[in-house]
């Protein structure tokens, strides 16, 4: 995909990008080499652009439209988690940059969406070329990992405190 200043603006906004360099020609050298092998792919309404249960490899940038993550109930009934927009600066699937990763989610286009999608084994294989971004990308990942098992670890406490009460209860 070829570079351009509106392009690297909208990496240079994501989180998972936000502190590649101080130097400017350096992030944009950097956010320019993420261009060249992100794939833009589009889906209507209704679309589903990532499926809970699904392996998947790639990273997705919400371009343009909305988007809705949703997830499925043990019986299988799904439920809304977040609405997400591309003025919101947001990305999903990121683990997949890590590992191929079961989706714990699926993703479906509200409007017609234009998303980028960047593809693990590329990212591997830029990160190879330019260490320091892949460095710094893999940080950023690791934290929001980090915030999701906390929030997680708080959840399950909350949930075992509520059926200890339950129990004690009767």
């Amino acid at each position: 995909m070829e570079a351009t200043s509106e392009l690297i603006e909208k990496l240079s906004q994501l989180e998972i990008f936000s502190n590649l360099s101080e130097d400017e020609s350096e992030r944009n050298r950097l956010l320019t080499s993420v261009c060249e092998i992100l794939e833009p792919v589009n889906y209507s309404a209704g679309d589903i652009i990532i499926k809970e249960g699904d392996l998947g490899d790639s990273l997705f940038i919400l371009y343009k439209g909305s988007a809705q993550v949703r997830r499925k109930t043990p019986n299988e009934d799904q439920f809304a988690v977040a609405n997400l927009t591309a003025d919101q600066n947001v990305f999903f699937g990121e683990v997949a940059l890590v590992d191929k990763d079961t989706r714990s989610a699926s993703v479906y286009a509200l409007d017609d969406c234009e998303t980028l999608k960047l593809e693990g084994k590329a990212f591997k294989d830029l990160c190879d070329a330019e260490p320091i971004l892949g460095y710094h990308v893999i940080f950023k990942i690791s934290q929001r990992i980090a915030e999701a098992l906390r929030r997680s670890n708080k959840d399950l406490m909350l949930l075992y405190e509520a059926l200890i009460e339950e129990v004690h209860g009767q």
